[in-house]
């Protein structure tokens, strides 16, 4: 494998972390309307974590930094409303709405 091939893979592995990035994110907004709606426990945050560790970690791998920036901000806030052991609050709800908007938005602009 020469450096074209490479840089031909990495360019298509990249395409297609970015064309399933959004049906993810569609995830965790759904999560996200549950917790708040009280249709799933609040325990399930830790899965919104999980995820927002996931993009955070994979968008920077695949060039996209801004993704991964946001996430990791949306990572470190559901982490705290996840060890708190609660339900969120409309400001929190807020913010998260805030965080979740913003990591779209990095995704559609990359």
């Amino acid at each position: 494998m020469d450096d074209d091939d490479l840089e031909r893979m990495i360019g298509r592995l990249s395409a297609e972390y970015a064309e399933q990035l959004p049906d993810t994110l569609a995830q965790m907004e759904d999560l996200w309307r549950c917790v708040v709606a009280a249709e799933i426990p609040s325990l399930r945050l830790s899965e919104l974590v999980r995820m927002a560790h996931s993009i955070s970690g994979s968008g920077a791998t695949f060039g996209l930094p801004q993704v991964s920036k946001t996430a990791r901000e949306l990572e470190l806030f559901i982490e705290q409303l996840a060890e708190s052991d609660r339900q969120p609050g409309p400001a929190e709800q807020e913010a998260v709405a805030a965080l979740l908007a913003a990591l779209r938005r990095a995704a559609t602009q990359s």
